[in-house]
């Protein structure tokens, strides 16, 4: 229940629960278009990646919304005007298998699509990969996951898709509930989301389990902060230090000191794109795109390097990768937890 207070806080104005039948709302033309513009609604920081996605082979579904989420998942938002809508956790567990096989490089055009359609933007599979690297809170990123999760987004659930999400989520399927429910407000509809499985109290639980079952410190590792934020952050690099890609290349890649190619400075910012600064042509980059892009433009056949972990392969003066630098600051000042 939601209520309107006046400006004088003498008065408490009861705001009127809807429908979106009662309010001639639909899904595809608003429901849809208000969640790709603020997929916060869904209770998470996503990236939008495609919208009404249906390049399925032998297949003419159409996903509603395919996003990104800070872990590296695919995420389907499958969307329901109402709980009516039957079926809609078998469509999501149907789109969810069949993108489960999707790699970055496959998915790069699609964004480039979709931000060229909705932003106007003229993405080259450059800026494309290191939006998509950059959005995921880890620096070994390399890989899309092979398993997507699955929203549900709706007006509201029957019982028998909050027993079948309670069942998929007990077997390790993560998918959660959203509901969103619209209010009249004089001239103006109000929309209150909230996520409804899992419960926000259970939900810190559930991310702690996740972490213990993947076992290995290396698993837990990858939510730590990005590599360049702990060196800066630190004092571990400044504006102006010079670095070097050395470290762990390719085969067909021979190393030049004297080649600008190979050189690049830190920048002190802690941006998107603009980490470091290629000696090569002034410009900013982030480190691990900057790797990406040269380990293509080097390679015989300009083929995709697939995932690259920038900060293993530039080293400081002294040789190290800042990979490793930042895992030694990290290893001497986390506090150690008694057994």
């Amino acid at each position: 229940m939601i209520f309107s207070i006046s400006s004088s806080l003498d008065k408490a104005t009861k705001i009127t629960e809807s429908s979106f039948n009662g309010l001639n709302i639909w899904e595809r033309q608003h429901i849809e278009e208000w969640v790709r513009t603020n997929p916060e609604m869904l209770g998470e920081d996503l990236l939008v990646v495609s919208i009404e996605f249906d390049r399925f082979i032998n297949s003419s579904d159409r996903l509603d919304i395919l996003a990104l989420d800070r872990y590296g998942n695919l995420v389907v938002v499958e969307l329901k005007r109402d709980s009516a809508a039957g079926y809609a956790d078998l469509q999501a567990i149907r789109y969810a298998a069949m993108v489960s096989s999707m790699t970055i490089e496959v998915l790069i055009p699609y964004y480039i699509a979709y931000r060229k359609k909705y932003y106007g933007e003229s993405l080259s599979e450059i800026d494309a990969k290191t939006q998509i690297v950059e959005f995921v809170d880890s620096d070994s990123f390399a890989e899309l996951t092979n398993k997507p999760r699955i929203i549900l987004c709706s007006e509201g659930f029957s019982q028998e898709i909050t027993a079948t999400v309670l069942w998929l989520r007990d077997s390790g399927i993560d998918v959660n509930c959203v509901k969103i429910t619209p209010y009249k407000f004089d001239d103006q509809i109000v929309i209150v989301p909230k996520v409804i499985i899992p419960l926000e109290e259970a939900k810190q639980y559930l991310i702690d389990i996740k972490r213990k079952e993947e076992g290995t410190e290396q698993s837990v590792r990858k939510y730590r902060a990005k590599t360049m934020k702990i060196l800066v952050e630190n004092g571990l690099v400044h504006e102006g230090d010079e670095i070097f890609l050395k470290n762990g290349l390719p085969t067909y890649i021979r190393y030049n000191d004297s080649d600008p190619i190979f050189k690049a400075t830190i920048t002190g910012k802690l941006g998107q794109s603009n980490s470091v600064k290629w000696q090569k042509d002034g410009e900013e980059y982030s480190i691990s795109a900057l790797a990406w892009k040269i380990f293509k433009d080097l390679h015989p056949e300009s083929k995709d390097p697939g995932g690259v972990n920038g900060n293993w392969h530039w080293v400081n003066a002294a040789g190290k990768p800042l990979w490793e630098v930042a895992e030694e600051h990290l290893a001497n000042n986390t506090p150690k937890v008694s057994t």
